[in-house]
């Protein structure tokens, strides 16, 4: 059975994904061999997709690189395959787009700009607090992804924010955080998806995206 076989040396998290995504749909079935550099974040987030996608990941270590290898389904379709998938010239990323065939989600991604609704005295940013996270709590499933920008980043140091966001990465919401959003590397780059801006930015060029 052929192999395909994806390196993924010097790109971004974006592109990674983007890459990733395009070999699974286009060689289904057959096993995929996942070659990566030393970027933790970009292999953290190709585990996470190829996860999301129903395949056991498990990154071997081979030097300064990294490994991933999926097994291939029993009667997969022997199709040809090149020696190694190179990375496309950059494209609007395609990692929120729907799979061929379906129509686009009826729920906009959601951007969380600031940490409260309204402004004020102290008692009116409590009440904006707490009503922001009514609007979490109440978020529908459907909704493709949340992510925080700017101020928003500050729900990431309040404890019920936080639960409110975890459990939300439960149910299948992701959560993203804005890469310009962040003055320095912080645990929350690891522990959350992180955001490419130029990508939300196409989206609220477009109206599809919810900003708030």
């Amino acid at each position: 059975m052929d192999i395909v076989t994806l390196e993924l040396f010097d790109v971004t998290v974006s592109e990674a994904i983007r890459e990733t995504a395009r070999a699974l749909d286009q060689h289904p079935g057959l096993p995929l061999r996942i070659l990566l550099g030393g970027d933790g974040m970009v292999r953290h987030n190709v585990v996470r997709l190829l996860e999301r996608s129903g395949h056991a990941a498990q990154p071997q270590p081979e030097g300064a690189h990294w490994r991933i290898d999926i097994a291939g389904l029993p009667g997969a379709a022997q199709l040809p395959a090149p020696a190694a998938m190179r990375p496309l010239a950059p494209t609007a990323p395609a990692v929120d787009a729907p799979p061929q065939g379906l129509s686009q989600p009826a729920c906009r991604p959601l951007l969380l700009t600031r940490s409260r609704l309204g402004s004020g005295t102290p008692v009116g940013q409590d009440a904006g607090r707490r009503l922001l996270l009514g609007v979490l709590d109440n978020l529908d499933p459907a909704v493709p992804w949340l992510g925080l920008a700017l101020e928003g980043l500050e729900l990431l140091e309040d404890d019920q924010a936080l639960a409110l966001l975890e459990r939300l990465r439960a149910r299948g919401v992701r959560v993203r955080i804005s890469r310009d959003s962040q003055l320095f590397p912080s645990e929350w780059g690891e522990r959350f998806e992180l955001l490419e801006d130029s990508h939300w930015q196409r989206l609220a060029g477009r109206g599809e995206l919810t900003i708030i």
